[in-house]
């Protein structure tokens, strides 16, 4: 590494200038707005009013995009805090709080900050967290309803008196036949449960341990089939020493994904609180989030994989680093996290329900597209949900300024796979871009590069009134760019025709001040009518008894836990690599 400064970042800097809350009336600046577009798009992330930080330390924000125009032309947008009861506590009295990388801490438990996914099914909307309970949230005020389950319906990792730590995948499983949702309910330790969460949309969450699994880092993600669930391993090493500020990293991520397959009918056959058994499945390269057809008639799984090669979401970039290439990391920048180091690709699986048997297995990948952070895909009607055909991937591009000197130390010239060397990543970069991924035909069918800097992000596919067919719509996006209107920082949504992205937005629109931040997961719902089809609430008073009637269980894991660790320990079998992997 040369001693000399570098150039600078070509990345915009306006990520985590964010505007809060606030409604605005988005003009378009540019093109035409469709006016057989349909329903809403949501957007939640970590509400970032200023650089600082791991970019998930903050509570959410969500967002609400009208895509239907209104009758002036504009689209109207909406943004909100998440207002859950340990937010509101946190704004009000800010120094019982402690935040360490992107948890935060205080005498009420562990924040559940609310700010990664959102979820809609019958009208509804769910916020959720890897590290918390998710959340209800009315779709037309954006207003915090309630929890989904009382504290005592979820396992605990540790105990509080408002919000114990309840790890859940941030994604739950929409089963649309059974009008419910799936949830991943886990501990990622030795000798703890790991639970599937079943929620019929009202009373009770009911849990099954599950059987048969190897450790794990973390999960994120859990998708319904007709006859199955899939969930995935998401790479996330939590080393005690570097969340204490105090070394660097030891530990570098697994090189494969972990699926685990359970059976609906196991489910049905087995009461809740008894065991079910799981099928482990690996595949090449740790995956993001999935997607999978929906029809499994066959016996055959049809898994779609957004793969993050080479990224780590636990190395983030600091103001004042010297970066790989030698340039100095800007306070705009800080907090950033390495996922943008190989070209984006996805992974398209045929396994056998009932063996795990991985019948076939493809990478797609395209030189033009780097830096794959989230997609999309139509998910909107059962024909497209039965059978996924396409996707849309949103990339920030490749900027070699933002090649972080300890993810180049810890994963240049480790075995792990890539697509491109990393001696051979190009010195020029790689713009952010909008791709379009053709599964059936395995192949990448369309991009539309970004000017250097901007990039889009997330995507969200939007059906157009009286379509002919799945994937027949348009892709919004939010994009980031260092736009000023009026000197002050903005940025835009486009909206591009599904089916022709390489031919660019059909239209831009902006407000003076519409500023998001970095923002995270998207979800189309139709636009709801009347008041909310449920009653279901979960109270202060029963929340706070299930926390403290958990304070024995969580103990008596937390005894299992050490057990289990002391146990491996004399065996010389504790994983110190790979999943599950402990520095000690």
């Amino acid at each position: 590494m040369s001693d000399e400064v570098g150039p600078g970042a070509t990345l915009t800097g306006n990520l985590f200038h964010g505007a809060g809350e606030g409604d605005w009336d988005l003009e378009v600046i540019e093109g035409r707005w469709p006016d057989d577009a349909l329903g809403e798009v949501f957007i939640i992330g970590p509400d970032k009013r200023e650089p600082g930080g791991h970019w998930f330390n903050q509570f959410g924000l969500l967002h609400r995009f009208s895509m239907e125009p209104t009758p002036g032309g504009t689209i109207s947008a909406r943004a909100r805090a998440m207002g859950t009861r340990v937010a509101r506590i946190q704004r009000r009295y800010p120094k019982l709080f402690r935040t360490v990388e992107f948890a935060q801490f205080s005498p009420f438990g562990v924040s559940n900050m609310a700010n990664t996914n959102v979820q809609a099914m019958d009208g509804r909307l769910f916020v959720g967290y890897d590290a918390g309970r998710p959340i209800e949230v009315d779709p037309v005020t954006l207003e915090v309803i309630t929890p989904v389950g009382s504290n005592g319906e979820w396992a605990q990792m540790a105990p509080g008196l408002l919000e114990p730590m309840c790890p859940v995948a941030a994604h739950p499983a929409p089963s649309w036949e059974e009008r419910a949702l799936y949830f991943v309910n886990y501990f990622p330790m030795p000798g703890a449960p790991t639970y599937l969460a079943r929620w019929g949309l009202s009373g009770p969450v009911e849990r099954w341990p599950l059987e048969g699994m190897g450790p794990f880092d973390s999960i994120h993600d859990i998708k319904a089939t007709s006859n199955h669930l899939v969930f995935c391993d998401l790479p996330f090493k939590l080393e005690p020493d570097v969340m204490r500020g105090r070394g660097p990293r030891q530990l570098s991520n697994q090189d494969f994904t972990q699926l685990w397959i359970v059976a609906k009918e196991d489910l049905r056959r087995t009461p809740p609180g008894e065991s079910v058994p799981v099928t482990e499945v690996r595949i090449p390269m740790p995956t993001g989030h999935l997607m999978v057809d929906v029809d499994d008639s066959d016996g055959i799984l049809r898994v779609h994989t957004e793969h993050i090669t080479l990224a780590d979401l636990m190395i983030t970039l600091s103001e004042g680093e010297v970066t790989h290439s030698g340039a100095v990391v800007s306070r705009d920048h800080e907090g950033l996290i390495s996922l943008a180091q190989q070209p984006g690709c996805m992974g398209t699986y045929e396994i056998v329900a009932a063996t795990g048997e991985v019948r076939s297995a493809d990478t797609i990948w395209d030189d033009r597209f780097w830096g794959g952070v989230l997609s999309t895909y139509d998910h909107t009607d059962g024909a497209a949900r039965n059978q996924v055909t396409q996707a849309w991937f949103a990339g920030t591009g490749f900027d070699p300024a933002l090649v972080s000197q300890d993810w180049w130390d810890m994963y240049a010239h480790s075995d792990h796979q890539r697509m491109v060397p990393t001696d051979e990543l190009p010195p020029e970069g790689r713009p952010g871009a909008l791709a379009s991924f053709d599964l059936a035909s395995r192949k990448v069918s369309g991009v539309f590069e970004y000017e250097p800097g901007s990039f889009p992000s997330p995507p969200t596919f939007v059906p157009r009134r009286d379509r002919s067919g799945p994937n027949d719509g348009y892709v919004m996006v939010l994009v980031h760019t260092d736009g000023v209107a009026s000197g002050r920082r903005s940025k835009e949504i486009q909206i591009f025709d599904a089916q022709d992205i390489e031919g660019g937005p059909l239209a831009r629109a902006t407000a003076e001040g519409f500023n998001p931040p970095l923002l995270l997961h998207s979800y189309w719902m139709a636009g709801r009518r009347g008041p909310r089809p449920s009653s279901y609430r979960v109270s202060g008073v029963r929340d706070l008894l299930g926390a403290v009637a958990s304070f024995g269980r969580v103990a008596r894991t937390f005894t299992a836990v050490g057990r289990e660790i002391s146990s491996q320990k004399k065996a010389g079998t504790l994983p110190l690599s790979g999943p599950g992997a402990m520095p000690l």
